[in-house]
């Protein structure tokens, strides 16, 4: 008798799933080392690296000080001379501080040697907002977005969180690799075996007919229980995990937007030449112009307040709310 095969999960928090991935990679490849504040002895800020330090030591998993334009150079020039190292900053808003060895020479190395060089790097920073104000709480991938070279990924789920990593920390060129703080402690099934999740590839997380809702990393998790609201109201709402910024997953987008005929993009970084624009015009090239309603940050910076904060970020109910506008259209 034969049986459906489902594959073996464990069951593990995000910030598990990273450490996994770090260290199935490192043991297979040596190249690979770990760079950033308190990713040592302490295992990360968000103790995602915790146990990395003991069983591969201080010269694969190297604490620095708070001088992150100085780590990201000198992982650029690691990259450039045939390692693979990994960058951790703790917060996406400094990573502004990096960008001109990370944009300049890292995502550029490839083109200005003719395809001789290029820069295995792969910067793992957090973004967004956990109480920690305005310059800890940013959400700034659509500006990495624009650069060519650079990949960018974003991870809703232990799975992908893990599946990703592997996918970067085998990949030739640089990449951004963001999580988000609110993530580190949620849990969910990992599969077992070795399993890496190719870039450029979204994720449809539930099925619908009425419009389409396209999102990444922690904001998956509104527009889900939003699309769980509505259909109480009888509005199917299909919702669409890019999990890769760059490359996008273009096919996925319009074969949805040409089903349902309404677009709704959610993130929690700004509006304004944001991720939500760019899923738009690359999906209306495909589509022709569709119903859209994009949802983002107000055009403030975070507060630490709490009550700020969550007035300035999209929830569950305001997500609703544009569900249903739209699907009035």
């Amino acid at each position: 008798m034969l049986y459906d095969q489902k594959p073996v999960t464990a069951r593990m928090f995000f910030r598990e799933a990273i450490k996994r991935a770090m260290h199935e990679e490192m043991a297979r490849d040596p190249r690979i080392f770990i760079m950033g504040q308190d990713v040592g002895a302490f295992g990360g800020s968000y103790r995602e690296f915790d146990g990395l330090f003991a069983l591969f030591g201080p010269e694969r998993v190297r604490d620095t000080p708070v001088a992150e334009a100085a780590t990201i150079g000198i992982a650029a020039g690691a990259a450039a001379a045939g390692y693979r190292p990994v960058v951790s900053i703790t917060y996406m808003d400094f990573l502004m501080l990096g960008f001109d060895a990370l944009i300049n020479y890292g995502a550029k190395l490839r083109y200005k040697s003719a395809g001789g060089l290029n820069a295995p790097l792969v910067v793992k920073t957090t973004a967004g907002a956990a109480g920690q104000g305005v310059a800890h709480s940013q959400c700034i991938e659509a500006w990495l977005m624009s650069v060519p070279g650079l990949r960018v990924v974003a991870a809703s789920t232990p799975e992908d969180a893990y599946g990703l990593m592997k996918t970067a920390l085998r990949c030739d060129g640089p990449v951004v690799y963001i999580d988000h703080k609110r993530l580190f402690p949620i849990p969910g099934d990992v599969p077992v075996s070795e399993t890496a999740i190719p870039f450029g590839v979204a994720c449809v997380r539930r099925a619908g007919t009425d419009l389409t809702l396209v999102s990444h990393g922690y904001m998956m998790r509104p527009a889900l229980e939003a699309a769980e609201i509505v259909a109480a109201e009888g509005i199917s709402c299909e919702v669409i995990d890019l999990r890769s910024l760059a490359p996008m997953d273009v096919d996925t987008l319009a074969a949805s937007v040409a089903r349902t005929g309404r677009l709704l993009t959610l993130e929690e970084g700004q509006t304004v030449c944001g991720v939500g624009t760019e899923v738009a015009y690359r999906t209306f090239e495909r589509t022709g112009p569709m119903p859209w309603i994009r949802l983002g940050a107000l055009p403030a910076p975070v507060s630490s307040n709490p009550v700020l904060e969550a007035a300035c970020i999209p929830d569950a109910g305001r997500v609703a709310d544009a569900m249903r506008a739209l699907s009035a259209r």
